[in-house]
C-alpha cells in the first residue's frame, strides 16, 4: 500500500527545490556517505556514526531514521509532499534509491535520490486542508504522512498540475526555512522588497533571540 512523506528540499541545507523540479528528483544530503544501496538501517547508522559533525547519540538516532527511511522504506507509488516557503508541491515516486557521484561534492551535497513525477502545485499553504497544513510544522527533514494519504491524494485530483507553474511565492512575502539542529528547523516570514538595511537591521535582531 503506498504511503505519502513530508520531504524538505533543503539537502545538505540548500535548496534544491528548482533542481528537484527540473530534473524530476528527490534527495537528501550526506555527502560524506557514498552509496547507501544495499545498506540496513544498522549499517547506515554505523556509517554515519563516523560523519565529521560528530553526532550525539539522539541526532545520530535522527540522522539514521531519516536516510533509512529514504533509502529503504520510501517506495515506488508513494507520495511526496514538499514545502517551500509559502508554496507547496506533490510528487510520486517513480525510482527506488540511487546514489549519483556528481552531486557528491561538499558544494553539490544531494547524491541520495529517487526519481519522482510531479503531480501538483504550486499551492499556497493556507489552501491546503488544516490536518495536513498542522502536519507540515513538523521540523524534521522527513516525515510520514500517511494518515492523510486519503485526502492528499483527493486534494491532489481536485486540480490539473501545470508543469511551468512559478515556484515563488504569490504574495509579496516570502518564507525562508533554516534547519537549527536535524530535529529544528526555524521558519521566517519577510517582504520580498527587504532592503539591505532592513536585512542588516533583522540579522542584528535575530541575534538577540536566544533563551537559553
Amino acid at each position: 500500500m503506498a504511503k505519502a512523506w513530508l520531504l524538505r528540499p533543503m539537502p545538505h541545507n540548500i535548496d534544491r527545490m528548482r533542481e528537484f523540479r527540473d530534473n524530476n528528483i528527490i534527495a537528501i544530503g550526506w555527502p560524506e556517505v557514498d552509496s547507501l544501496v544495499g545498506k540496513n538501517k544498522q549499517t547506515i547508522k554505523k556509517l554515519l556514526n563516523q560523519h565529521p559533525l560528530s553526532y550525539s547519540p539522539n541526532e545520530l538516532g535522527i540522522a539514521a531514521a531519516t536516510v533509512n527511511t529514504f533509502v529503504n522504506d520510501m517506495r515506488i507509488g508513494d507520495v511526496i509532499v514538499v514545502p517551500h516557503g509559502n508554496n507547496i508541491f506533490f510528487c510520486r515516486i517513480t525510482s527506488d534509491y540511487f546514489y549519483e557521484p556528481t552531486k557528491a561534492s561538499q558544494a553539490e551535497g544531494y547524491p541520495h535520490q529517487r526519481k519522482v513525477e510531479w503531480l501538483k502545485g504550486p499551492v499556497r499553504r493556507d489552501d491546503l486542508f488544516d490536518e495536513l497544513r498542522q502536519s507540515l510544522r513538523a521540523p524534521r527533514t522527513l516525515a510520514d504522512l500517511s494518515r492523510h494519504l486519503d485526502s492528499i491524494l483527493k486534494f491532489i485530483n481536485d486540480n490539473p498540475y501545470s508543469p511551468n507553474d512559478s515556484i515563488e511565492p504569490n504574495d509579496n512575502f516570502v518564507v525562508f526555512e533554516y534547519p537549527l539542529r536535524l530535529d529544528v528547523v526555524a521558519s521566517i516570514r519577510i517582504p520580498k522588497n527587504i532592503t539591505q538595511v532592513e536585512a542588516a537591521r533583522l540579522g542584528d535582531f535575530v541575534k538577540t533571540l536566544f533563551f537559553e
